[in-house]
C-alpha cells in the first residue's frame, strides 16, 4: 500500500513537472506538440500565445499565431491563424477545444477529447474529433509516451483539401525528458490521401512560462526534411 501511495505521488510530481514543460500549443493550437495534442491543459485562467513557422521549401512555408485560454477546470479552448504559402496562398481559421475527461491519476494514463475546425478563406471547412491519451513512465528521465485517434476530413489537416468523408487516423509521441529544461522526442501522425507526417523534435524550457520547440518534419516524401520552430508564453 505504501509503495503504491509513494508511486502515485511521483508520478503526480512528474505529471506537474512535464505538464508545465508541455505547455506548448501544436501548430494547430491544442497544448501538445507539433503535431499531436497531448492530454494535458493549460491551467484554468491561464492564458497562451503561440507561433509556429515550418520551411516548406522549395514550394514555401507555413506560419502560425495562436491564443489558447483555460476556461475552466480540465477544458482549453483556442484560435489560430494559419497562413500557408505554397504554390499559393491560403488562409485559415482554425478553432479549437479539448476537454479532459481522465487526468492523471496513479498508474493511468490521462485521456483527453477534443475537436479541431479549419475554416478556410479560399477553399472548404474542415474538422476534426480526437481522443489522446497519454501515459508518463517515472524514471530518472522520464518517458512521455501518447497515442492519438483522429476521426478527420482534412487532407493534410486540412491544408491540401477535404475529404470526401471523415476517416480515422492515427498519431502519436515519444519522447524523454532528458533534463529539467529539455524534452526530445518524435511523432507520427496519420493523414488521408497524403503522406503520414513525421517529425523529430527538442522542446527547451526557457522559464516557468516560456517553451522554445525545433525540429525536422517530413510532410510529404518528395520533399527534403523541413525545418521548424515554435515559441510559446503563458500569462
Amino acid at each position: 500500500m505504501k509503495s503504491s501511495i509513494l508511486f502515485a505521488v511521483a508520478v503526480l510530481t512528474i505529471a506537474s513537472a512535464v505538464t508545465a514543460v508541455h505547455a506548448q500549443g501544436t501548430w494547430e493550437g491544442p497544448t501538445g506538440v507539433f503535431l499531436n495534442p497531448l492530454a494535458i491543459d493549460l491551467a484554468e485562467g491561464k492564458t497562451s500565445v503561440s507561433g509556429h513557422y515550418l520551411n516548406l521549401q522549395p514550394v514555401g512555408s507555413l506560419t502560425t499565431f495562436g491564443v489558447t485560454y483555460g476556461a475552466a477546470k480540465n477544458l482549453e479552448v483556442g484560435l489560430t491563424r494559419a497562413d500557408l504559402n505554397a504554390g499559393g496562398q491560403n488562409e485559415f481559421n482554425i478553432f479549437h477545444a479539448k476537454y479532459i475527461a481522465v487526468p492523471f491519476r496513479g498508474e493511468k494514463p490521462a485521456v483527453a477529447i477534443g475537436t479541431i475546425v479549419r475554416d478556410a478563406t479560399s477553399g472548404p471547412t474542415t474538422s476534426d474529433f480526437y481522443v489522446a491519451a497519454t501515459k508518463i513512465f517515472p524514471a530518472k528521465k522520464p518517458i512521455i509516451a501518447s497515442v492519438t485517434a483522429r476521426y478527420t476530413n482534412g487532407i493534410g489537416s486540412g491544408l491540401f483539401g477535404k475529404d470526401t468523408s471523415h476517416s480515422l487516423q492515427f498519431g502519436g509521441f515519444l519522447g524523454v525528458q532528458a533534463t529539467p529544461k529539455l524534452i526530445a522526442g518524435v511523432e507520427y501522425y496519420g493523414q488521408p490521401e497524403v503522406d503520414d507526417w513525421k517529425d523529430i523534435a527538442i522542446r527547451y524550457t526557457v522559464d516557468a512560462e516560456t517553451t522554445i520547440d525545433a525540429g525536422l518534419a517530413r510532410v510529404n516524401d518528395g520533399l527534403d526534411n523541413q525545418f521548424a520552430v515554435a515559441f510559446t508564453h503563458q500569462f
